[in-house]
């Protein structure tokens, strides 16, 4: 099952996730529609690991990207609510 978030729009872009579920655990997450200015979107890719390894949106704070984090995380949170 797949679930699309809001738009979070923050400081530096936009954050929309479509968060796949697998037997209640997250699978997948694309990132798709989401952007960041100056490099920042380059941890996308770490933040999705993280959120697949925790099952949620209760992850640490990627260090020097703290907004985009919890961006990130709002969507998450967002989308996982549709579940």
């Amino acid at each position: 099952m797949t679930k699309t978030s809001s738009v979070i729009s923050y400081r530096f872009g936009q954050v929309q996730l479509t968060v796949t579920k697998t037997n209640g655990a997250i699978s997948a997450i694309d990132y798709g529609n989401s952007s960041a200015t100056n490099g920042r979107a380059a941890v996308f890719p770490i933040l999705t690991q993280w959120a697949i390894s925790a099952n949620s949106s209760s992850f640490s704070n990627y260090s020097g990207a703290t907004f985009t984090t919890q961006a990130f995380q709002q969507a998450l949170s967002n989308a996982l609510s549709k579940f």
